[in-house]
């Protein structure tokens, strides 16, 4: 039957099978698609190609792009004209231009890793209450850059500048997976791995093991290894080139962080580190989702 108004006319757009949620998904993707600008979403198009393939001939361009040679040449002189793309002398191809490293640079200025972190991990103190940490790896140690304390009485306290050792702290494990081989053992050669608990990694073999667990996880846990009865979940942040920044974390006593409150953590700290790293330039993986809501 057709849904009908009190005219006995039947309402525009409506369609019985959909539910109400497919028909507002629905008359977005249709208002999305009205008032986009096909000439500037190609010329996005064309942009993502070149920083994809690096250099590309107006006839590549135009084949992979299906779309005539003459629109395809009106866009890229357009973008020549404004330094966002350049052509090469030598053999006509066209590549990104200049232009791009400025809008970058000033992007990646205003996205500091404290800037970049510090919403994500306010998130994460509003729907946890707990300690959320912001740290980096700074002459063997984990150096905190920012802390959001926790609401409740009992909690886990550092204060901004402070360090704490790399191999019993959450943050250290999601920094130090991320290192090479030779940075890794310079680390534990030099610094060593000291006790602070009965529960603290002391062996360079446990270790490795330990961060081969953070990189199949993507997540890292302290486990009353540096403050017995409590319990501290990190993800690492990454930068534009894939290299490891820093860490997010959020602690707290172990009461509250059972064995089967650890896997809704780890999955909201990854997502808030994901989220950070795609603020730096990072482009994701599939294992965690910035668009997790909170």
């Amino acid at each position: 039957m057709e849904d009908q108004d009190g005219g006995g006319r039947r309402k525009r757009g409506f369609t019985p099978d959909l539910t109400e949620g497919e028909i507002i998904m629905k008359e977005t993707e249709e208002k999305q698609e009205r008032y986009t600008i096909q000439s500037i979403d190609k010329a996005l198009d064309l942009v993502e190609l070149l920083a994809e393939r690096g250099s590309l001939s107006l006839i590549e361009l135009t084949e992979l792009l299906n779309q005539p040679k003459s629109s395809t040449y009106r866009i890229l002189l357009t973008l020549e004209n404004r330094g966002v793309i350049a052509r090469s002398d030598e053999d006509g191809k066209y590549c990104l231009g200049y232009k791009l490293l400025l809008v970058t640079k000033h992007l990646l200025e205003r996205n500091n890793i404290r800037t970049a972190a510090f919403p994500e991990m306010k998130k994460l103190s509003d729907l946890f209450g707990d300690t959320v940490n912001l740290g980096v790896l700074l002459d063997g140690e984990i150096m905190y850059l920012e802390i959001i304390e926790s609401i409740h009485a009992l909690r886990m306290t550092d204060s901004v500048g402070s360090k704490s050792p790399f191999h019993a702290t959450a943050m250290g494990k999601a920094i130090t997976a991320y290192l090479s081989e030779q940075q890794l053992e310079q680390l534990m050669d030099q610094f060593g791995l000291p006790p602070f608990t009965p529960q603290t990694i002391t062996s360079k073999v446990r270790f490795r093991q330990e961060l081969e667990k953070v990189r199949s996880e993507g997540y890292a846990i302290d486990d009353q290894e540096i403050v017995e009865g409590a319990r501290c979940v990190a993800s690492p942040i990454f930068g534009m080139f894939g290299q490891v920044y820093g860490a997010i974390s959020i602690s707290g006593p172990m009461h509250r962080y059972t064995a089967d409150k650890i896997p809704e953590l780890s999955r909201h700290v990854a997502a808030a580190a994901a989220a950070v790293s795609l603020k730096l330039g990072h482009v994701l993986t599939p294992a965690a989702d910035p668009n997790l809501q909170f």
